[in-house]
């Protein structure tokens, strides 16, 4: 096989790879069988690539081609798992209990959300919790900005527990 050819074969392999290695990092605690499934192809992948690098070790396109698919592979991985969107996020709403209601327009739209008043520097505060999919986290801050613009938002992942057995 040709040198380009060798290259782009790594550096789509390794590309693969990264990809693969990135998702697994952010699955294996959610769906530990899915990430064993990922980490037993990327794996093989991994093999197949180092060892045509190392039995060609004094070609340094080589190794420029798999250090390429690396780097893509975690820029890869990481849209692929947020376009995925496994897991929930915590989501926070601050606002001046003055300010229109983000709670109702959040249960408008079926999702659901505790209230908490609080006194805040300036006076009486809301805080709106509100666990949903990460897939729907961009749905849920539109709503908020198209009904108090001025409110101050924090998100965190959220990692639920169950009390059943």
């Amino acid at each position: 096989m040709n040198l380009f050819l060798s290259t782009l074969m790594i550096f789509v392999l390794r590309l693969i790879d990264q990809a693969l290695t990135t998702i697994r990092g952010l699955v294996v605690s959610k769906k530990p069988f899915l990430g064993a499934l990922i980490g037993l192809v990327e794996s093989a992948i991994w093999i197949i690539v180092v060892s045509k690098v190392i039995n060609d070790i004094d070609e340094p396109v080589l190794i420029f081609g798999y250090a390429l698919g690396f780097a893509a592979g975690t820029v890869l991985g990481s849209y692929i798992e947020r376009f995925i969107g496994i897991g929930s996020t915590v989501v926070r709403v601050f606002s001046s209990a003055n300010s229109p209601s983000v709670a109702k327009a959040l249960r408008d739209k079926n999702f659901m959300v505790t209230v908490i008043n609080g006194e805040g520097r300036d006076g009486a505060v809301t805080i709106c919790w509100c666990i949903v999919p990460r897939r729907k986290v961009r749905k849920v801050l539109s709503i908020i900005k198209s009904v108090n613009p001025e409110a101050y938002v924090t998100t965190d992942f959220a990692n639920p527990t169950t009390l059943r057995k």
